[in-house]
């Protein structure tokens, strides 16, 4: 299994990471383009992918925190996306590792470097060394790329299209799947059929990305709380109604296709669930503190416990 971390810099209010006209922030490209790439790799075997803060959270998350949280996954590298600053003039992307790596760090950046250029064609500006933070507290192959100006009119009309986004996301997959060898999971045969659909919701790491058909979502051996789940189905007209059981809360009302339940930005554990289907069985089971794994429950059965403040670490959901 690699174990990549995907940091979008910076986040919504950090104070001046903006286009001088105000027109986008650079978050806005860097959690976009963060969220295309991790996508991409959901096409591969043997990968997990973790984001470095909540992408939703208004406060911003300090470089620490970051570069503590891909020390403590143990994650195999990490991946800082940027938009860059500085003259009118100034076009391009370019690449930065620490001051002292190892030679690996330095063939990860390059691949993913070299492919970016090839498949957005910006003006090289090389892959260079640097002392930013979240490479020098990070204990993994650590990059951060800047994928262009927001200070050059040229570039911040790029940096605030999604086609741009999508193919700077593309080039650091491709140098990913260079670097690590990785291989793509087989493309469904025939018509595809009904498929549910999940996203958790997890203490520190945030929004995981999509898991399907009885993939955990979620953690397990790491103590960290299941705060909040997303359910739907793909290729099925039918309705999925789902509830949580918050922490200090009790029971959310029903939530239906796509919809969150759970709580996020509060701090709240996940303590059980249910699920079902007008027109399917919904198998799910759940992976809870000091427990582990319950039995598999089915449409509308509780999943979890209520009463005695054991969280919720992890989930499998998938029709039978």
């Amino acid at each position: 299994m690699v174990k990549i971390m995907l940091d979008p810099g910076h986040d919504i209010n950090t104070p001046g990471k903006r286009a001088p006209d105000g027109s986008m922030r650079e978050f806005e490209f860097n959690k976009a383009t963060a969220i295309h790439t991790a996508n991409l790799l959901a096409q591969y075997n043997g990968v997990e992918v973790f984001f470095s803060h909540d992408l939703n959270d208004a406060i911003d998350t300090s470089l620490n925190a970051r570069a503590d949280l891909a020390n403590r996954l143990q994650v195999n590298c990490l991946v800082s996306i940027h938009a860059n600053a500085g003259a009118a003039s100034a076009r391009g992307i370019e690449t930065y590792i620490y001051l002292n790596t190892p030679t690996s760090t330095d063939n990860l950046a390059r691949m993913i470097h070299d492919n970016t250029i090839n498949i957005t064609g910006m003006p090289n500006r090389g892959v260079k060394r640097a002392d930013f933070a979240i490479l020098r507290q990070t204990n993994m192959d650590a990059l951060l790329i800047e994928c262009g100006f927001m200070t050059n009119n040229e570039d911040l009309a790029l940096l605030k299209s999604d086609e741009y986004r999508r193919k700077c996301a593309q080039g650091i997959v491709n140098g990913l799947v260079q670097f690590y060898g990785l291989t793509k999971k087989p493309a469904p045969v025939g018509p595809p059929g009904p498929s549910v659909v999940y996203e958790a919701h997890v203490e520190n790491i945030g929004w995981q990305g999509p898991r399907r058909n009885g993939e955990t979502a979620g953690t397990t051996g790491r103590s960290l709380r299941l705060e909040a789940l997303t359910v739907r189905l793909e290729n099925s007209n039918a309705r999925l109604e789902m509830e949580g059981h918050v922490e200090n809360k009790g029971w959310t009302t029903v939530r239906t296709n796509g919809e969150i339940f759970g709580t996020v930005g509060e701090g709240l554990r996940l303590e059980a669930i249910k699920i079902k289907s007008d027109q399917h069985t919904i198998l799910y089971r759940v992976h809870v503190q000091d427990a582990g794994w319950t039995d598999w429950k089915k449409n509308g059965e509780v999943a979890g416990t209520t009463g005695q403040a054991l969280r919720i670490e992890a989930v499998q959901i998938k029709l039978a």
